[in-house]
């Protein structure tokens, strides 16, 4: 996957007020735990978060030293034993380990298990969900950077940030119009996808595009309700084809996956660069693991 390094150019120095961050005082040291908990934080605040959202630290002691991190899609039990057996410190996933409230830790399932393996290994697991796909160049923003979209705004913008930068899903303008057949092929080019699913006309001509990174059922009446032609998402229900069909709309689903994993890349770089700026030393690299649960025959 791909990596970053983050590195002490000179040893900190200490001063009366508290700094953001512990001063290591050697050359090389990783970060605390709650020192890139912080800056996670920063780079998507859990206020954006929907109400019914699980995000932050899922599993970890803030105290914890950390030199190596993961950045993944999901908290998989694959990818935390993968993590355990190569001595990550701290998982960063998209999707939460703990999504529900737990009445049980039964290490026999699945997910008790991975919990069991990643606190006998003092691995820590951090959740940025849908606080990252609503700030302003979180996920949905990477999204429209890739279809190239131009003119972009929250499809569903959040009414308490002033200034209507952040918000679910995105609405942008494409460089020129074209048929829904050809951005469909432009988009699994672009995405890396096996296909894609269309509902509407394969001749209907688009130019204003609506995306909704994940699961798009939810976003389908404000897009009905938008000048967007074309919802490009995953996760999309039969009713809700049935419904762009009749609003001479369309859709295409790209699949969950697809929508997504192109976060892991661009927050190792995200992450890293705010541990330069910070001067402290932290290997991040993106989970090599993840592929499509879904093939196509």
């Amino acid at each position: 996957g791909l990596g970053a390094y983050a590195f002490f150019s000179t040893p900190g120095a200490t001063c009366a007020l508290r700094p953001f961050f512990r001063s290591r005082g050697t050359l090389g040291m990783g970060a605390f735990l709650r020192d890139i908990v912080r800056i996670l934080d920063t780079i998507a605040p859990p206020a954006l978060a929907e109400p019914w959202d699980n995000v932050g630290l899922q599993l970890g002691d803030p105290g914890r030293d950390v030199k190596a991190v993961w950045i993944a899609l999901d908290a998989s039990p694959a990818v935390i034993d993968a993590a355990c057996a190569g001595r990550i410190d701290l998982l960063v996933t998209h999707h939460p380990l703990i999504f529900r409230p737990l009445t049980r830790i039964d290490v026999q399932s699945p997910t008790g298990a991975a919990i069991g393996q990643a606190l006998q290994h003092r691995l820590a697991v951090f959740s940025l969900h849908t606080n990252l796909d609503a700030v302003s160049q979180g996920l949905n923003d990477l999204l429209a950077q890739r279809l190239e979209l131009t003119r972009v705004r929250p499809l569903i913008a959040n009414p308490a940030v002033a200034g209507n930068r952040h918000g679910i899903g995105r609405v942008g303008l494409l460089a020129r119009p074209c048929r829904l057949s050809e951005l469909a092929l432009s988009v699994k080019r672009r995405l890396g996808a096996e296909g894609v699913r269309i509902a509407g006309d394969p001749q209907l001509r688009v130019q204003r595009v609506a995306v909704s990174t994940g699961s798009g059922s939810g976003v389908m009446a404000n897009f009905l309700q938008s000048a967007a032609q074309v919802l490009i998402s995953g996760d999309l229900r039969y009713h809700d084809a049935r419904d762009a069909e009749a609003a001479h709309r369309g859709l295409l689903d790209v699949g969950h996956f697809h929508s997504e994993h192109l976060m892991k890349d661009a927050l190792v770089q995200r992450l890293a660069k705010a541990l330069v700026r910070k001067r402290l030393s932290v290997r991040v690299e993106a989970c090599p693991l993840e592929k499509d649960p879904f093939t196509f025959l």
